[in-house]
């Protein structure tokens, strides 16, 4: 029976509903720590603006952009498909401690490769909780109300990066850059002891199956067809969301001037945008299907980059962000169509794989928009996401069979 079969034949109630949310409560707060903590130094404005202070120029930020996502690529689908078969609290815990011992570290050394190799390795641990969370949440909701509770994911994501760029950028201008990593530290602390408290253990399978579960999951989840085009949307997206992640910080700083703070707030404010949008995106999507969605949301945004070339104040770069940073928060759909392809017992795996062509777009963004800025100015790299976002819209149409993504499709999980 499918999940929208489960939908209509027995469908949860406010109580129920009510239970359900207050049992996942401590996970969702998991969630929103981690991403203030992610975002207010590494994984936020603070982190470019970091490397302009200390006098890394676009080419080295595009390195450490490069770093991270590499280290990412190639360890991501390793934890979707150890969280199919180990403690999912001790993935998450490793995970978390071991960002709270390196966030410190960015204060000790500023030469580029010291930072890299920093990168590099906040990629291959911070991104565990990736594949592990995502995983988590389809695991523990109720299969008729999934969607419901992965957007209640993504909006305590979605909230953390709202509430940690703001406060790394806070921080860095009032105080300093290095106290914006030490503030991160001690919410990633806080994180782990929330995890390991609150969380239930995860499952374990039988020994003798693990040496073939990597390899047998990695082969059936690339098998189908439509888990190619489904990842390949997924790389492409991701180059087009990271001209505003991660350089929109760098673009307002030195084509338009902003301070600090101004570029905090402005992050803050796109990511509120995301926020408001994944709020309503569910609605939309059982109208009209995931797949059409995603689609119209990245045509919103394709439309939208080209006004960065007129936008030549604060606030007009800032309405122009706020529109395309709504059209982008389509591409949280994308994962909704993981469940789709992934193999019966290997779902882990497949929310990992999906995460490592996620990473593949974070290496590339970097090496295209570092090579674009310096070659034909800052402000064309917002034509090449336009090109890349109208690009995953249009490959993603075509990918699934028919039904799947559409609004009769059910979800369900291997």
């Amino acid at each position: 029976m499918s999940r929208q079969e489960n939908c209509l034949t027995a469908p949860l109630g406010f109580a129920s509903l009510k239970s359900n949310v207050r049992r996942l409560l401590p996970f969702y707060l998991i969630v929103l720590f981690w991403n203030i903590s992610w975002a207010s130094s590494v994984n936020g404005p603070v982190m470019p603006l970091y490397a302009e202070k200390v006098g890394i120029g676009i080419i080295g930020w595009s390195f450490l952009v490069a770093s991270f996502g590499v280290g990412m690529i190639l360890l991501e689908w390793v934890w979707g498909s150890l969280y199919d078969r180990f403690d999912r609290r001790l993935l998450m815990t490793f995970s978390v401690m071991s960002m709270t011992l390196l966030y410190p570290l960015f204060t000790l050394q500023t030469r580029v490769w010291y930072l890299i190799i920093l990168e590099f390795l906040s990629g291959t641990v911070g991104v565990a909780m990736g594949p592990t969370t995502r995983a988590f949440v389809s695991e523990e909701s109720p299969s008729e109300s999934l969607g419901f509770f992965t957007s209640l994911m993504l909006v305590s994501s979605t909230l953390g990066g709202i509430i940690g760029a703001a406060l790394g950028a806070f921080i860095a201008q009032v105080w300093s850059f290095d106290y914006a990593f030490y503030a991160s530290a001690l919410l990633s602390l806080f994180t782990a002891s929330l995890i390991f408290v609150s969380l239930p253990a995860g499952k374990r399978v039988d020994r003798h199956s693990k040496r073939s579960t990597v390899g047998s999951g990695l082969k059936l989840t690339l098998h189908a067809r439509s888990a190619w085009f489904l990842f390949m949307a997924a790389v492409l997206a991701t180059v087009g969301a990271s001209s505003i992640r991660s350089f929109l910080p760098l673009y307002a700083s030195e084509q338009i001037g902003m301070s600090t703070l101004q570029i905090g707030l402005l992050i803050s404010a796109t990511s509120a945008a995301q926020l408001i949008a994944m709020l309503l995106l569910g609605s939309v999507s059982d109208k009209i299907g995931r797949k059409r969605t995603v689609a119209l949301g990245f045509a919103l945004s394709s439309m939208t980059f080209p006004f960065f070339f007129v936008a030549k104040s604060s606030f007009e770069l800032t309405i122009v962000s706020l529109v395309a940073s709504l059209g982008l928060s389509a591409s949280s759909l994308l994962f909704w169509l993981v469940p789709e392809v992934a193999p019966q017992g290997f779902y882990g795996t497949a929310v990992g794989m999906y995460g490592s062509f996620e990473d593949a777009g974070v290496i590339l963004s970097p090496v295209v928009y570092g090579f674009i800025w310096s070659s034909y100015g800052p402000v064309s790299i917002f034509a090449a996401a336009a090109f890349t976002t109208l690009l995953a819209g249009l490959l993603l149409l075509p990918s699934f069979p028919k039904g799947i993504g559409s609004k009769d499709a059910g979800v369900g999980i291997g």
